[in-house]
């Protein structure tokens, strides 16, 4: 049972059904014509007789021609014939070698690159609000794409054992070291502190009522609340004067302190055995915390699930920023001449290299597809593509044999 039709071939089918009809009726005169003039005693019936005759050896001809490419002529095994299905490998191995010689070569593809200036077409095409918007819809679908395959129970199982497999050979420790020595090196970690510090000032000033109420209520019931007042308003000053003059100078004692500390603690993390044995301690037990990983995930999903809210949104705010982008791009782009060279010459070198150093892939792809096929199917599917054209040969064999016949019939009687 063959298989079943693609709507469009479905339509290919019909016509091509349709135009063997003409050169099938063109024959059918010939064959009346032959028959009608046999034996008739006026002169032009020869002209006629000849022509006919001709014609449909011509049409006979290339019927047969025709056919043979696809299936055995009348279902005999005649050599050389049913040539698409029997030969569809070699057929797939020319057009691959074909395409690898004649589309394929480096010099090839670089003269076109070459010549589309594609610098020039992307700017132009990113500055269009169809090419914007198709870029727009592209990213977004990409991106939903990829949240959505990150849901997947065996993506995140997947995920988890690379991690946990490449998170196995690294030392925490070292790491934390390294990240410090970081920070330590451009004063980071002090301008961290002063954040932290201002923030600190900010959360006691504005928690004194909840610090007294705190501490009132767990003062002794015999100690007199304005001495409760008393004491805890020196102490929140004492404690706000020192986060603030160690906020504000650089050179305190205690910022000092802070600064031996963590230059000390840099150096244990990076070569202190204990510190490397407790870091590896700590990196087991939190890759072993299915609440901690849980936990990690449902944040990570509820990320996900806004961003995929706002891709569904009419007026998403991902895609308005990616079109911004794209448009600050392509301006920067096209007032830059020396930018567009450098691009073109980058996408130039780029494809060329990829597609030089995979031709012979590319090129397979095509031999390998025709291998796969059925030839019957193969032989149905390529005469609906092509068979409509191929009936004009049987037209035009038709006519041609029938004027060949009155050239031979002209000839004849000249002689």
């Amino acid at each position: 049972m063959e298989p079943a039709l693609l709507p469009a071939e479905a339509d290919k089918a019909l016509q091509l059904r349709r135009m063997k009809r003409i050169p099938l009726l063109l024959l059918l005169l010939m064959a009346l014509l032959f028959f009608f003039t046999l034996h008739h005693p006026a002169s032009w019936a020869g002209w006629l007789h000849a022509f006919a005759e001709a014609g449909m050896v011509g049409a006979l001809a290339d019927w047969f021609a025709v056919v043979a490419l696809f299936r055995h002529p009348l279902g005999l095994p005649i050599p050389h014939t049913a040539i698409i299905p029997n030969r569809k490998n070699d057929i797939g191995e020319s057009m691959s070698r074909f395409v690898a010689d004649h589309f394929l070569k480096p010099g090839v593809v670089r003269n076109k690159l070459q010549r589309a200036r594609l610098a020039a077409f992307v700017v132009n095409w990113l500055k269009s609000e169809k090419g914007r918007r198709s870029v727009e819809d592209l990213s977004a679908a990409m991106l939903a794409w990829a949240l959505g395959a990150l849901h997947e129970k065996r993506v995140r199982r997947f995920l988890s054992r690379l991690s946990a497999r490449q998170l196995a050979d690294v030392s925490l420790a070292p790491l934390l070291g390294h990240t410090l020595d970081w920070l330590v090196r451009g004063q980071r970690h002090q301008q961290i502190l002063t954040q932290i510090l201002r923030h600190t000032i900010e959360l006691v000033h504005d928690n004194r009522d909840a610090i007294r109420a705190k501490v009132q209520q767990e003062s002794p019931w015999w100690v007199p609340g304005f001495v409760d007042d008393r004491i805890l308003k020196k102490m929140l000053e004492r404690i706000e004067h020192q986060l603030f003059e160690m906020a504000l100078y650089q050179d305190h004692p205690l910022r000092e302190q802070f600064n031996q500390w963590i230059h000390k603690l840099t150096h244990n993390l990076k070569h202190s055995p204990e510190h490397r044995r407790i870091g590896d301690e700590v990196k087991q037990q939190l890759l072993a915390n299915d609440e901690l990983q849980d936990y990690l995930y449902g944040l990570w999903r509820e990320l996900a699930d806004k961003i995929e809210a706002d891709l569904d949104a009419p007026e998403s705010v991902i895609k308005q920023q990616v079109g911004q982008w794209l448009v600050n791009v392509a301006d920067e782009l096209d007032g830059d001449e020396e930018m567009q060279a450098w691009v073109n010459a980058w996408l130039v070198d780029a494809i060329t290299f990829i597609v030089g150093r995979n031709s012979a892939q590319i090129a397979s792809l095509i031999s390998d597809t025709v291998k796969s096929w059925d030839g019957a199917d193969t032989s149905r599917r390529v005469e609906l593509a092509i068979g409509r054209d191929l009936q004009f040969i049987r037209i035009n064999g038709t006519l041609v044999g029938g004027l060949v016949g009155l050239l031979i019939h002209a000839v004849k009687l000249y002689i």
